[in-house]
C-alpha cells in the first residue's frame, strides 16, 4: 500500500497552546450565554463549549478516583450533565412538554430507539469477550445519543436556536482558520490527531479535530446554518469562502463531494437561482479547477489522494467491506461485538499487514454501515440504514413548510453520506452533532404544527434570531 501517514513524526506543539485555546473558547461560550435570555444557560454553556472546542476539549479528560476503566471525557460529561437535568425535571417539573407516542412519533425516532437497543444487546451478548468496562462505556455512548436528542428538543426555543447556530458557526470559523494555518504555516499548529499526507510532504488539515474528515464535516454543518439563516450577503459570501477553504485543506474527497452536494441543493432547490447564473457559476468553478490542476498537476498525480484513494486496490477498502459481508452470516443477530475477536484480527492482518489495525488500535471498516453490520449484526445494519433514510426523508418533506428545516435535512444527508466511507457510530462527534439537529428538527416541527407556522421562530427577518 502507498504511504498514507507521515513516516517521521513531527514535534508536537506545547500543551500550553491547547489550554490557551480552551480558555478562549470558554470565554466565547460564557459571553454567548451571559448575553442570552435562555432558561437553559448552564446546559447551553457546556454544549456551546463542547461544540466550539472540538476534540481539543479532550485535554480536559480526567479519571474518576478509584475507577480506572472509565474516564470522564467531554461527551461523557454531557451525558452526566443532561441526565442530571432530566432527572431534576422529572422530580421537580417546571415546564411540561408533550411527548409524542404512537403514530405521532417520527419514524426515525422509533428506529433510533430500536438501533440503540440492538447495539446494547450486542455488547451485552459479547461481554465475555469485551469485558464489563467496554459494556458500560458503550451503554453510556448509546444512551447519550438519546439523552442529547431528547434534551435539545426540550430546550429548543428561539434563544436555543440562536445560541446553537451561532456556536456552530463560531466553531467552524476557528476550525477553518486553524486548518489554513496548518496547511500554509505550521502543520502541527493545534493538531490533536492524525498526521495524514495530502500531497508531497504536506499534511491534511485536521483543524480542531482528531481527523481531517471530521473537521470538514463540522465546517459543512456550519455552512448549512450560514446559507439558510444569514441575511447579510457579504458576510454570507465571506463565510462561504472561508469554510470552503477549510474543507479543501482537509484533502478528503468525500468532504469535497458533500460540500458540492450541499451547495448544489441550496442553490438549485432552496435559493432557486436562475439557470443562466447556474451555468455561469458552473463554468467558473470548472475554470478554477482546471487552472489549479494545471499548476499543481505533478503534485496531484503523485499524491496519496490519487494513487491510493482514486485507484484503490482490492486489499484496501474493498477488502474491509468484503470482510463484513462474508462474515455477517456467521453471527447475523448480534454480530461480533466489536474489534476484539479473531475474525477481525486475521482479516485485517491479511488486508493491511498492520498489527495495530488488526488489534483494533487504529482504523476500522471505513464505513458506518459495514461497521454496524460486522459489530452489531444484520438487523442492526438494517436499522441503521432505515434510521438514515427515515431522518432524511422526514426533514425533506418539511422543506415545503419552512426554510429552517433545511438545516436538519442537510445535516442528516451529511451524516448518511459521510458514513459511506467513514465510521460515525454512537461514540462519534458527528453522531452527537446529528442527534442535536434531530432534537432541534423535532421541536421545530411541533412548534410549526402548534402555531400553524406563526411562531416567531419562523420569522427569518427577526433581528434577535438571525444575523
Amino acid at each position: 500500500m502507498d504511504r498514507e501517514f507521515l513516516e517521521v513524526e513531527l514535534p508536537e506543539m506545547d500543551s500550553i497552546y491547547f489550554y490557551a485555546y480552551l480558555a478562549m473558547t470558554f470565554l466565547i461560550a460564557l459571553r454567548l450565554i451571559l448575553k442570552s435570555q435562555s432558561k437553559y444557560k448552564t446546559e447551553l454553556f457546556f454544549l456551546s463549549f463542547f461544540l466550539i472546542s472540538g476534540n481539543i476539549s479532550e485535554y480536559l479528560t480526567f479519571s474518576i478516583p478509584g475507577v480506572s476503566f472509565f474516564e470522564i471525557q467531554p461527551d461523557r460529561f454531557l451525558f452526566f450533565l443532561f441526565s442530571f437535568f432530566i432527572l431534576k425535571n422529572l422530580l421537580f417539573p417546571k415546564d411540561s412538554i408533550k411527548l409524542p407516542f404512537g403514530w405521532s412519533m417520527p419514524w426515525f425516532k422509533i428506529i433510533l430507539y430500536f438501533y440503540v437497543f440492538l447495539v446494547i444487546a450486542s455488547q451485552a451478548f459479547h461481554v465475555y469477550h469485551n469485558g464489563i468496562a467496554e459494556l458500560i462505556t458503550n451503554i453510556v455512548y448509546a444512551i447519550n445519543i438519546l439523552i442529547i436528542m431528547y434534551y435539545v428538543r426540550t430546550m429548543t426555543d428561539q434563544e436555543t436556536i440562536r445560541i446553537i447556530g451561532t456556536t456552530i458557526v463560531i466553531g467552524a470559523v476557528l476550525a477553518s482558520l486553524v486548518s489554513l494555518i496548518q496547511f500554509a504555516v505550521d502543520p502541527m499548529f493545534l493538531r490533536v490527531g492524525d498526521q495524514r499526507i495530502a500531497f508531497g510532504d504536506m499534511l491534511r488539515s485536521n483543524g480542531i479535530f482528531i481527523s481531517e474528515y471530521l473537521n470538514a464535516y463540522f465546517i459543512i454543518t456550519a455552512l448549512s446554518w450560514v446559507l439558510v439563516t444569514y441575511k447579510n450577503s457579504w458576510l454570507k459570501l465571506f463565510l462561504f469562502v472561508l469554510f470552503s477553504f477549510g474543507v479543501i485543506c482537509a484533502f478528503q474527497r468525500m468532504s469535497w463531494l458533500i460540500l458540492s452536494i450541499v451547495v448544489f441543493i441550496y442553490i438549485v432547490f432552496i435559493e432557486k437561482v436562475a439557470a443562466s447564473k447556474l451555468v455561469a457559476l458552473g463554468l467558473s468553478g470548472m475554470a478554477v479547477l482546471i487552472i489549479a490542476f494545471l499548476f499543481f498537476r505533478s503534485d496531484i498525480m503523485n499524491s496519496t489522494l490519487v494513487r491510493q484513494r482514486l485507484s484503490e486496490p482490492v486489499n484496501s477498502r474493498a477488502g474491509y467491506y468484503t470482510t463484513a459481508i462474508n462474515n455477517v452470516g456467521k453471527k447475523p443477530i448480534f454480530g461480533f461485538g466489536g474489534k476484539n475477536n479473531e475474525t477481525y484480527y486475521y482479516n485485517m492482518l491479511m488486508i493491511t499487514y498492520d498489527r495495530d489495525r488488526a488489534t483494533g488500535l487504529t482504523g476500522d471498516f471505513h464505513s458506518g454501515y459495514f461497521s454496524t453490520m460486522f459489530y452489531y449484526g444484520l438487523i442492526a445494519f438494517l436499522a441503521f440504514v432505515a434510521l438514515v433514510i427515515s431522518s432524511i426523508t422526514f426533514f425533506a418533506r418539511l422543506l415545503k413548510k419552512h426554510l429552517i428545516f433545511s438545516i436538519p435535512f442537510l445535516v442528516a444527508l451529511l451524516y448518511g453520506i459521510g458514513n459511506l466511507t467513514n465510521t460515525f457510530l454512537l461514540d462519534a462527534f458527528l453522531c452527537i452533532l446529528f442527534a442535536i439537529h434531530l432534537g432541534i428538527g423535532q421541536r421545530l416541527k411541533e412548534l410549526h404544527q402548534e402555531t400553524n407556522g406563526k411562531h416567531p421562530i419562523f420569522e427569518l427577518d427577526k433581528k434577535n434570531l438571525w444575523v
